[in-house]
């Protein structure tokens, strides 16, 4: 059996022995609440993965530039609460919001942007995680990024949205 990376309390010393780097998030909008019960628990849909969101987890949304007919057709992704709260603040800036912005909010989302960055390493190979959304362990490919959230959760993103999302120095 290949080893499966986990939710576990890393050391700094343990991230960099494994050829992670701490990379600062770009400040950004983001447009978020909270998932109610109602519809709890929700599948979110990914090209590789189906996660599982639970009551009360924060869903993300990337407003993007275009209007979607609905929220779930927004680029999106849950946090759970414990972690939102300590990763995104209020937006601090002033919002003259873009129509798909508006559209979110109109939805009951509130703006933020993620304040702090994230250790990642890109893959070099085929690695086997265990986020914490996902009921089971799968196969990330090579050139994905591998993260490790504040609770020592790893996840993985796109190459594309990691660059996006954070700065990579040269």
């Amino acid at each position: 059996m290949h080893e499966v990376i986990k939710q576990h309390q890393w050391r700094k010393s343990e991230l960099i022995e494994r050829g992670f780097a701490y990379y600062q998030r770009k400040k950004q909008l983001v447009l978020a609440a909270r998932l109610p019960e109602s519809v709890a628990p929700m599948e979110i849909h990914y090209p590789m993965e189906t996660v599982i969101a639970e009551s009360g987890d924060v869903i993300c949304f990337d407003p993007g530039s275009e209007t979607r007919p609905t929220l779930l057709d927004y680029d999106h992704w849950s946090v759970k609460m414990s972690i939102f709260l300590q990763t995104y603040r209020d937006w601090d800036e002033s919002l003259n919001p873009t129509t798909s912005e508006a559209h979110l909010l109109e939805c009951g989302c509130k703006p933020y942007y993620k304040s702090i960055g994230v250790w990642a390493r890109r893959l070099q190979a085929p690695t086997w995680i265990q986020s914490l959304e996902s009921p089971q362990p799968m196969l990330i490919p090579e050139g994905m990024w591998l993260a490790v959230g504040p609770e020592g959760e790893p996840w993985h993103i796109e190459d594309e949205k990691f660059r996006q999302r954070y700065i990579i120095e040269s």
